[in-house]
């Protein structure tokens, strides 16, 4: 059992210098990494030996504090090496110190005439202030605890360095933390934002502030508060159902106490989608808190566990062959966090002890070290630092995850190795079938090809991807089903009618919606075959008479980022449809007259790269535009859209506003899409069917039994799959033919 640490401030346990073979990958990374990282820093004239990164301002002065901690982990290797780092380790020891003095400095319970510069290189609002956020509530004020993790874990990596002065400024920041949140009980949130990664930081700060402040008067009835926050990072709503004993004579329910950060089915809502790296922060968190405590000769306590594993068998099944989760309701980050999908897998690698972890942290960390030596060390491409300003800040703030790498090394110095990666095989064998998230509002199919979700729920949208994932298709929110706007209606939508019927390895989903304060009628089909293939169709009809302002169907997001090409040179993507064949260029640019569109139409199919194709049926104009302008950054990629109409555009009530089938076709050459089987029928009751290589697929939106065109025939030693879990036998030779009750779908092996 964990026991709350004892003894004097700031003495913290001997860290190993010598590195293991994982471990060694991560440091060459941060070495690489640091002349880029000392690009940006600059001395601070407001006390002695201080300096900053990045400007001196940014949120709760993660500017300065992850670079900071990057410095003094390289530092403190015995493989540490000047001539790639530019730095000798007493220089990089000296800069991490002087970051340290920075930040207390600027911190709430430093002197009043410490502020942050009044120039700031992003969003202007923490300019001139200190950090802490004292008096800006809850949500600002706890997330300081990352800050104060990153500056205990420091502190014991340079407690040799520090002086009276440095241990009276760091006691006062974990004082000042401890002093606001250590009677406070955790929080509970789950849908739209998860409380999730509050509780998860708050964690990181009381713990840390413990550690650098062991004497506080509080600090035992604080340790015990801290487990509640720790075991109420992760707690579902039935752990209020859970009577069994889990630690010092409480039961799980007593521990949760109504308090809900993950939804029943295991999924996690922020920013109002079902979000993955927000889902993955109990495991993020849980590394930090081990690598903080192990500095310090401490351990977690095992409430820091609870359902860590669960969470974690999940998203590991959303992982791409690079490592990187699917987000299946779109991502509103910067897409491109290998970094931070290194750590998470290495957290559970270590922690949970995953041999699944274990293969994915080396996926990902591959392709960080491929991106590495393409962009001279950089985490973001130069061309994109020069043009691209992401939701809230310029790409070059982006440069801090490099800090992530930073912990992996530390993790792998403290924990080892962690264990024997799994075989790919074996680990596919386990992840692969269709998986239900009825709260979160999606499905998961994993197959042989890759992935493809469907969500409705959040965000509406078909999400298809190769085994590539990532640095394939873009997780534009909203991806690939309808977007719609209407003049002088609200975007309001409800559902109508929602059916799901799954097999083993192959899924098909009928959903109907009103949209826009009832203006618009939605209805799409979707499956997903064995082979990774999937047909998606959508229909959009007006209710009454109508202006459509904005109309775009089958939208998908094509990467074509520089950070997967060597820096210099552009990425290629090239792009085949009936009337020829394009090579388009990545790369990002401030201007929007840069940017190419192709025209598709009257082509039926469209294959990329000969990676991944689509045949499909449209009723608007196809088009792929390359893109190279982005207002807001979350990658360098192209958008191919496979329906859109001119607007704006008059309808009048019951005339069909759009529509769109498509067969996805994964891992495929522009010759086999061309030539792949696709054949679509409407029937004036609302059937849809498609019969596509080896499958019939087929819905009925309407009030009637549909009954689809084609006879089927079976022999008397053939048995056919008629639903899900559903075989038919005939004794003999049958010929039938299927008819669907309404709202009911169906896949057909034919």
């Amino acid at each position: 059992m964990a026991e709350m640490p004892s003894g004097n401030a700031l003495r913290p346990a001997r860290v190993p210098e010598q590195e293991n073979a994982l471990s060694r990958r991560y440091l060459h990374l941060v070495l690489r990494w640091i002349p880029i990282g000392m690009r940006y820093y600059n001395e601070w004239s407001g006390r002695p030996e201080c300096g900053h990164f990045f400007g001196g301002v940014y949120w709760y002065g993660l500017e300065t504090a992850a670079p900071m901690e990057t410095l003094a982990i390289a530092a403190s290797s015995a493989e540490y090496d000047p001539s790639i780092a530019g730095l000798s380790r007493e220089e990089a020891r000296h800069i991490a110190r002087c970051a340290l003095r920075y930040l207390c400095f600027t911190h709430d319970a430093g002197p009043a005439d410490c502020l942050r510069p009044t120039e700031s290189w992003g969003r202007k609002e923490p300019a001139g202030t200190k950090w802490g956020e004292r008096g800006q509530g809850f949500f600002r004020e706890s997330q300081c605890g990352v800050t104060i993790g990153h500056l205990a874990r420091t502190a014991a990596l340079l407690d040799d360095l520090l002086t009276e002065e440095d241990r009276a400024l760091l006691r006062a920041v974990a004082a000042d933390y401890l002093s606001r949140f250590g009677g406070m009980p955790p929080r509970s949130g789950v849908y739209a934002d998860t409380q999730m990664e509050e509780n998860g930081w708050t964690s990181e700060g009381l713990l840390s502030s413990l550690l650098l402040l062991p004497e506080y008067p509080r600090a035992q009835e604080i340790w015990e508060n801290l487990k509640l926050w720790c075991f109420c990072t992760a707690t579902m709503p039935q752990d209020m159902h859970d009577y069994s004993h889990f630690a010092e004579g409480r039961t799980v329910r007593d521990l949760c106490e109504r308090r809900f950060t993950v939804l029943p089915d295991g999924s996690v809502e922020n920013h109002y989608i079902v979000h993955p790296g927000y889902m993955s922060s109990c495991v993020t968190f849980l590394g930090q808190l081990n690598v903080t405590a192990l500095l310090y000769g401490a351990s977690v306590p095992p409430h820091a566990y609870w359902h860590r594993q669960d969470i974690y068998n999940i998203l590991k099944t959303w992982a791409d062959d690079d490592g990187a989760l699917q987000p299946v309701q779109g991502m509103d980050w910067p897409y491109l966090s290998y970094t931070g999908a290194c750590f998470l897998h290495a957290a559970a690698a270590l922690f949970l002890q995953d041999r699944d972890a274990s293969l994915l942290e080396r996926r990902a960390l591959a392709v960080v070290e491929r991106s590495s030596s393409y962009h001279g060390g950089r985490m973001v491409p130069e061309s994109v630092v020069a043009c691209c300003h992401s939701i809230q800040d310029p790409a070059i703030f982006s440069e801090r995850a490099v800090s992530s790498l930073a912990m992996a090394n530390m993790a792998h110095r403290l924990a080892g190795e962690g264990p024997q990666p799994a075989e790919p095989e074996e680990f596919e064998r386990r992840a692969a079938g269709v998986r239900i998230y009825p709260h979160g509002g999606f499905i998961m199919h994993r197959h042989g090809s890759g992935k493809t979700s469907f969500s409705w729920r959040n965000s509406v949208m078909v999400l298809p991807n190769t085994r590539e994932g990532m640095r394939l298709v873009g997780p534009r929110i909203g991806s690939f089903l309808a977007r719609v706007e209407v003049e002088g209606r609200a975007r309001r939508e409800r559902q109508v009618a929602l059916t799901v019927r799954e097999g083993r390895d192959a899924v098909a989903a009928m959903l109907v919606r009103e949209l826009a304060e009832g203006a618009v009628l939605q209805e799409a089909f979707w499956a997903s075959l064995p082979d990774g293939r999937s047909v998606t169709y959508e229909r959009l009809t007006a209710l009454q008479d109508i202006v459509v302002t904005q109309l775009a169907l089958g939208e998908l997001e094509v990467m074509n980022d520089p950070y997967f090409a060597p820096a210099g040179t552009s990425p290629l993507r090239t792009i085949y449809w009936a009337g020829g064949e394009r090579a388009v260029p990545g790369y990002p640019s401030t201007s929007a007259e840069d940017e190419l569109v192709l025209e598709l139409s009257p082509s039926d199919w469209v294959n990329v790269d000969d990676r991944f194709g689509f045949r499909f049926v449209s009723s608007g104009r196809a088009t792929y535009r390359n893109r190279h302008h982005f207002p807001v950054w979350h990658a360098v990629s192209d958008l191919l859209t496979l329906c859109s109409v001119g607007v704006p555009q008059s309808f009048a009530a019951g005339e069909r506003i759009g529509a769109l089938a498509a067969l996805w076709c994964p891992h495929q050459s522009h010759e086999e899409t061309a030539s792949e089987t696709f054949a679509v029928s409407e029937s004036p009751v609302g059937g849809f069917g498609a019969f596509v290589r080896g499958w019939a697929c087929a819905c009925n939106f309407g009030h009637g039994l549909f009954l689809l065109p084609a006879e089927l025939r079976l022999g008397a030693a053939q048995p056919r799959s008629l639903h899900p879990g559903l075989v038919l036998h005939a004794a003999g030779e049958l010929a039938f033919r299927i008819s669907l009750a309404p709202k009911e779908v169906a896949l057909l092996p034919l």
